[in-house]
């Protein structure tokens, strides 16, 4: 079927080729317009880029190869595309070849027949709308392509946001529609767990939306400290959080006390009436952990499960009972790249359900506030020792240490505890006395 609509630009200086091609063109339905030379031919074709052009190689200005070799190189995507056919009178290969090599599409041989010119001019028309339609179609698919992936990649970065992607590449999986029930890897970490310290208390005093305003302005400035230290929150448990620390003992030991000290920065945006600074306790342990999908066929979630868990959330429980900050068993301590690097306090053994063995646990006081440092630091050598003889069961030298100790430091919340611990011993112990009398 013919393409009516065609526009042809025919280039040649031989005014009586211009004029037989034009004749017979119309004749056939396509719009001609003529150029006597190059130079001419390459500015109407810039002015309105036809839809192929018929062109001359031997003119006197520029020939047919510098006019093909321009348009090819133009800036302009439409007029690069533009189909290109010669007509010469030279007939050698190597016009040809150099024809072709410059970017014609076709070439034909002068004297020429007018049905042979006709058949080139259709086919290489439908062969560039054929090819317009593909790139279209290509295009569209493209875009098609690109918004799906734009799609899939928000969606990943929205399923980042509740399954942590270290989570996924310690399972070796690429993303998070290839988990399946039952995946799990076993593996040491550092267990950190961070709570607030009275919530409730706090959480009675605001409204549903305050609530949520209040956890999440506290917890979108602790995230990022917790990663800054090579870990990944695991899981938010109301205002608690639990994180992993895959890489080493001391990235969980920096990032709680860098947590401390981001807690102190916030409290003081919390000067306003009706506001009131917050304390957390920070409770951690390195162990064993099995990291691994569990649920059911409609409802999945990631987990950690280990014994070495379950100590940390509980040594964080054991933070408000000591009036500490933070607190970390000794095993997990020694196992610093140098435990001396941190200011410690210990605190003692103390029984853990499900464990046969006390577990033996200090306090960092780094990170803490400044004056409450210095004060448990004074009294350390009191309070350690009073640890001591409590241990040895010498009840009355650890009341008195312990005595020196709160002596100095009245709200020392471990002291009291272990003053209150020595008081009920020696109670019992003078009861037992006064029996066997």
């Amino acid at each position: 079927m013919k393409n009516l609509k065609a526009d042809i630009m025919v280039i040649d200086d031989t005014l009586d080729n211009l004029r037989v091609l034009n004749g017979i063109l119309n004749l056939n339905g396509y719009k001609v317009r003529g150029a006597p030379n190059g130079t001419m031919g390459i500015k109407a074709v810039k002015l309105s880029p036809p839809d192929l052009i018929l062109l001359d190689i031997m003119m006197p200005d520029m020939d047919g190869y510098e006019v093909c070799r321009r348009l090819k190189s133009d800036d302009d995507e439409r007029i690069r595309n533009i189909p290109v056919i010669f007509i010469s009178a030279l007939d050698q290969a190597v016009d040809k070849v150099k024809a072709f090599s410059v970017g014609a599409v076709d070439y034909v041989t002068k004297p020429f027949q007018m049905e042979d010119v006709v058949a080139r001019i259709e086919t290489h028309l439908t062969l560039r709308r054929l090819q317009s339609q593909l790139e279209l179609l290509v295009k569209e698919r493209t875009s098609h392509l690109e918004e799906a992936l734009a799609r899939q990649e928000a969606l990943a970065a929205g399923y980042s946001r509740f399954v942590p992607p270290e989570f996924l590449q310690f399972l070796n999986r690429d993303d998070i529609t290839t988990v399946e029930l039952g995946d799990q890897i076993q593996m040491e970490m550092t267990i950190l767990f961070a709570d607030i310290r009275s919530f409730t208390t706090l959480s009675e005093q605001m409204s549903p939306q305050d609530n949520f305003n209040f956890i999440n302005a506290y917890l979108s400035r602790v995230g990022p400290v917790i990663r800054a230290h090579n870990g990944f929150i695991d899981k938010y448990i109301g205002d608690e959080i639990m994180a992993l620390f895959p890489t080493s003992v001391d990235d969980a030991l920096q990032a709680a006390i860098a947590i401390l000290e981001t807690v102190a920065e916030y409290n003081k945006t919390r000067q306003r009436p009706g506001r009131q600074a917050i304390a957390i306790g920070i409770g951690l342990h390195k162990g064993p952990v099995t990291l691994g999908v569990v649920g059911e066929a409609q409802r999945l979630e990631h987990t950690v499960i280990s014994d070495a868990v379950n100590l940390a959330a509980r040594l964080e429980g054991l933070s408000k009972l000591y009036g500490a900050s933070i607190i970390v068993s000794r095993e997990t301590l020694e196992s610093a790249a140098n435990p001396a690097a941190y200011r410690v306090r210990c605190l003692g053994e103390t029984d853990v359900k499900g464990k046969q063995k006390a577990i033996a646990v200090a306090e960092i006081l780094d990170g803490s506030v400044p004056d409450a440092i210095a004060r448990k630091l004074q009294t350390k050598a009191d309070f350690e020792a009073g640890l001591q003889y409590f241990q040895n069961s010498n009840y009355r030298m650890a009341k008195e240490a312990f005595e020196r100790a709160s002596a100095n430091n009245l709200n020392d919340k471990a002291v009291r505890h272990y003053l209150k611990r020595v008081n009920y011993r020696l109670a019992f112990d003078d009861a037992l006395e006064w029996d066997a009398r």
